[in-house]
């Protein structure tokens, strides 16, 4: 659906009115976003033996499953290796801007040694993540997902909510973005529902901490237990982002050196309570990861909106409406999550990264016909036994699409107005450097001044 001059003008004009307006029906038969964001696994490391493990006899099945680019498609593949059978975890590959621009060397994608170690070239197989396969298979991956940014978890966690971050590495905060620059404000005004879910919101809500002005927002912060009672109870929002960071989650992210079957576990349970839920018919989630946590990729990410993108990192996109064993080629990164959000409820795009940024619409089908009847998919429940390779919810040979695609749509194509014009983070006085050093200066001499009084006393 194009957005209309009589559209766009309706939509400034009412944000100019009011500070809420009332959501628009949405743009697709999707009216649930739920997003899950695992931490620090490369493209390469979570699917870069998909889906034939690079084994010389794999079945007709796994030999028939979509193939992305992966180190199964190099001519010359590095040397790398897999993690073994029965290990389920490797070392932290070294982290950071630093690490990762060496890693990046400017393209050339070589220096992932000399950058995040040895042990950034590494790879796991089905042997560890057989569920987190079956998924792909099942539903939609994208194999040109990159991160937003060339660092680590706190800025790509912010350009994911924010489609911005003022900070390079994980420092701060200060410095704050102002809330209503985020996608939470965004959504709050315009009258679209949303929650950020965590283990315990009483103990921390992280990456909450670098947003100004979060306090009015404070019932969307829940728990865990919130969103699957969420679900139960027909209450579920809009748009929920359920994390497993923050709010004392330890274990559940797949953060290396974790035990990436825990989270995977962690993840498809969630996924299965989506399913099962009243809301699967109208349900789109969305799981990747925020950065690639200095292991190996392949594919130079490129810059979109004058930002050089992080990593190649995985996408999975489960609902009714998703193509099953397709895998998108579209160039997305985490701003496209946010993109899609914009679109589907009719909102103008958070800000011009957002809105130069794909809308990862080619996942999808919304018109096709499978036996006489819309292609909408019935809920596939998989256990925490399930092998790799699944069986076909509908076999191969007969889905009405390609299995492979890409598109190039995006909000600044589609004419959207620009909801945040300029990005402004802001660190208050109190908090600056030159304040904590005469602060620091001033304990230094109150406290040699009170030494000097004891000696004299003495």
């Amino acid at each position: 659906m194009r957005a209309t001059p009589l559209f766009v003008g309706t939509i400034i004009l009412l944000a100019a009115l009011a500070p809420v307006v009332l959501a628009a029906p949405t743009n697709t038969p999707i009216d649930h976003v739920v997003i899950i964001m695992m931490e620090n696994h490369s493209f390469d490391n979570i699917f870069g033996v998909y889906p034939t493990m690079n084994i010389s006899s794999p079945s007709s099945l796994e030999s028939s499953i979509e193939k992305p680019i992966n180190l199964l498609t190099m001519s010359q593949p590095p040397k790398l290796k897999a993690v073994p059978n029965g290990t389920y975890w490797t070392a932290d590959p070294t982290e950071g801007y630093s690490a990762y621009h060496t890693d990046w060397n400017k393209g050339k994608m070589n220096n992932f040694v000399q950058g995040s170690g040895t042990q950034s070239m590494t790879y796991f197989t089905a042997s560890q993540l057989a569920g987190e396969w079956d998924l792909a298979e099942e539903y939609g991956i994208g194999d040109m997902y990159f991160s937003s940014y060339l660092s680590e978890t706190a800025p790509n966690r912010l350009m994911s909510l924010a489609g911005y971050t003022p900070v390079d590495n994980d420092v701060g905060p200060p410095p704050y973005i102002p809330v209503n620059q985020s996608i939470f404000g965004e959504l709050s005004h315009f009258g679209v529902s949303w929650g950020y879910f965590v283990k315990s919101p009483s103990t921390s809500a992280y990456p909450l901490n670098y947003f100004s002005g979060m306090g009015k927002y404070s019932s969307h912060i829940g728990s865990w237990n919130a969103f699957l009672s969420d679900l139960q109870n027909g209450q579920l929002p809009s748009v929920s982002w359920v994390m497993p960071v923050g709010g004392g989650a330890s274990g559940y992210s797949q953060h290396p050196s974790d035990n990436v079957t825990f989270g995977e576990l962690w993840m498809m349970n969630l996924v299965n309570k989506v399913e099962e839920s009243p809301f699967w018919k109208s349900t789109a989630v969305f799981i990747t990861y925020d950065e690639g946590g200095g292991y190996y990729d392949q594919v130079p990410p490129p810059v979109v909106d004058g930002v050089q993108l992080g990593f190649r990192v995985p996408l999975i996109v489960i609902s009714p409406y998703a193509k099953e064993d397709y895998v998108s080629n579209t160039v997305l990164n985490h701003a496209s999550l946010l993109a899609f959000i914009d679109y589907n409820w009719h909102l103008p795009a958070l800000n011009t990264f957002v809105a130069d940024s794909n809308i990862p619409m080619d996942f999808f089908d919304f018109n096709q016909t499978y036996q006489g009847g819309q292609v909408t998919r019935a809920p596939l429940v998989l256990g925490p036994s399930s092998t790799f390779p699944a069986q076909p919810q509908i076999p191969f040979g007969e889905l009405p699409y390609a299995r492979t695609g890409s598109s190039s749509v995006n909000l600044a194509k589609l004419g959207y107005p620009i909801y945040t014009p300029k990005d402004s983070a802001y660190t208050p006085v109190y908090e600056t450097p030159p304040v904590f050093a005469v602060v620091a200066i001033l304990l230094i001499v109150l406290l040699y001044l009170v030494s000097r009084i004891g000696k004299r006393r003495r």
